[in-house]
C-alpha cells in the first residue's frame, strides 16, 4: 500500500470511527442527551467496529468512551448505588467479546453471509446478556442471597428488553453491510478488506 492509500484508508477509517462512535454517544446516553430514548445500540456498534476497524487501539478507544459515558450518567444523576465493581467489569467484558466475534468470524465479505452472520450475531447478543446481567445479578451487592433460581427469574424478566432491541439493531446492520456491498466504491473497504 503506497502512503496516498494509506492515507486514504487512515482517515477513512477515522471517519468511521467517529461515526461509530457518535451512535454510541446517541443511542446510550440518549436518555440524557436527547428528548428521546434509543435503545443502546453499543453491542451492534461494538460487533460492526470489529468487523470494519479490527485495530484494537479503536477497540481501547470504544471502551474508555463506554465507560466514560456510564460515569457521566452516574455522576449527572447522583446515582450513588451504582459504582463500577466487578459487576461492571462482566458487563465491559462483553463489548470485548463483541468486538472480537466481529474480528475473528466475521471480518471481510464474511459479515455479508446471513448463514454466518446471523448465528454469530444471536451468540453475541446471548452471551452478552447472559454474562452482563448475570455478573449484575451475583455480583453487584444490589440483590440479597443472590442464587441459581433467582438469577434465571432475573434473566427471563429482562430477556425481552435486551434480546429485542440488539436484535433489530443487528438486523439493521446487516442491511446495511449490504446495501454498502452494492456501492463498488465502499465496498472495497469497509466488506471485503481484511
Amino acid at each position: 500500500m503506497n502512503k496516498i492509500d494509506f492515507q486514504k484508508f487512515l482517515t477513512i477509517n477515522v471517519l468511521l470511527a467517529l461515526v461509530l462512535l457518535f451512535l454510541i454517544i446517541l443511542t446510550r446516553a440518549s436518555h440524557e442527551l436527547t428528548s428521546f430514548n434509543l435503545p443502546d445500540a453499543s453491542l451492534a456498534i461494538f460487533i460492526a467496529a470489529g468487523i470494519l476497524l479490527k485495530q484494537r487501539k479503536f477497540l481501547f478507544l470504544f471502551v474508555a468512551l463506554i465507560v466514560s459515558i456510564d460515569a457521566y450518567i452516574i455522576n449527572i444523576n447522583n446515582m450513588t448505588h451504582i459504582n463500577f465493581e466487578t459487576s461492571y467489569m462482566g458487563h465491559i467484558f462483553t463489548y470485548i467479546l463483541t468486538w472480537e466475534l466481529g474480528r475473528k468470524f466475521l471480518s471481510g465479505n464474511k459479515a455479508l453471509k446471513a448463514k454466518l452472520f446471523l448465528p454469530v450475531a444471536f451468540l453475541a447478543i446471548l452471551v452478552s446478556y447472559i454474562i452482563s446481567f448475570s455478573s449484575h445479578y451475583f455480583l453487584s451487592g444490589w440483590i440479597s442471597s443472590p442464587n441459581f433460581y433467582g438469577s434465571l427469574s432475573f434473566l427471563a424478566n429482562n430477556f425481552n428488553s435486551f434480546f429485542l432491541p440488539n436484535a433489530v439493531y443487528f438486523g439493521i446492520l446487516y442491511t446495511i453491510f449490504k446495501i454498502i456491498n452494492k456501492i463498488p466504491k465502499f465496498s472495497a473497504h469497509f466488506i471485503t478488506s481484511n
